[in-house]
């Protein structure tokens, strides 16, 4: 049986610019179901990615009724 995935606490958002292009960072923090805190590491995207990202939340926040 798999182990439980840990819940999000929380996300960090930055923005940096790499060779001249903007990008977005997201770094999630969560606990185990232990407590225990577990960190991810910065994932960087441009901001058509991000875009994309928040129409996938919110088509399935609208697909689950909670809009």
């Amino acid at each position: 049986m798999p182990a439980p995935a840990p819940r999000l606490q929380f996300t960090s958002i930055r923005t940096v610019v790499v060779e001249g292009k903007p990008l977005v960072g997201l770094k999630h923090t969560a606990k185990t179901a232990s407590g225990l805190p577990v960190s991810t590491a910065w994932i960087e995207m441009p901001p058509e990615d991000v875009r994309r990202l928040i129409k996938s939340l919110q088509d399935t926040l609208a697909e689950l009724g909670q809009e």
